[in-house]
């Protein structure tokens, strides 16, 4: 199974400010969609609460959360530990797994990833809510095999560089 973190950030990793982004970005957006589309994606209580408790459509939620279950909602699977998802993906065949976020999220499955595609913002913006510092890592842990560069942003692609991975 791999697991890819998908994040947009700004040159000081803020993703979010008072629970949305702090950016509009609508290329992203689409970019995001596309990217996803009929893939599980991961998440905490806090996105899918942002999201409007739903699903996004053609996409099936894997909430992590240690307070709310959302037993009932069609197409969302709820786990209160990471151990808990990690079987419900290895049982359900999964081939790909996209991590959304949030911060807590990221910090815990960032470690476990095998690539990341990450929005680079490149204007800076207020924030309260941080992306983990991977940039340190370039070429240690992280390659960077492919980037799209647009004039407000850049799509950049990642991959994890052979035993770096902890499970390795």
């Amino acid at each position: 199974m791999k697991i890819i973190l998908i994040a947009a950030h700004d040159p000081k990793l803020v993703i979010g400010k008072d629970g949305r982004l702090p950016w509009h970005l609508p290329e992203d957006l689409k970019f995001f969609k596309r990217t996803t589309m009929g893939m599980p994606l991961l998440m905490g209580r806090v996105v899918f609460e942002e999201i409007g408790e739903k699903p996004l459509p053609g996409r099936d939620c894997i909430v992590l959360s240690r307070t709310k279950t959302y037993s009932g909602i069609q197409g969302v699977h709820c786990f209160d530990t990471s151990e808990k998802v990690v079987d419900y993906l290895k049982q359900s065949g999964t081939e790909k797994v996209f991590i959304i976020g949030g911060a807590f999220v990221y910090r815990e499955w960032i470690q476990e990833a095998d690539e990341m595609i990450i929005t680079e913002v490149h204007q800076p913006y207020e924030g309260d809510t941080f992306f983990p510092e991977y940039r340190n890592q370039i070429g240690v842990v992280w390659r960077e095999v492919k980037r799209e560069d647009h004039e407000r942003f850049s799509f950049v692609f990642y991959e994890r560089i052979r035993n770096t991975h902890p499970k390795s």
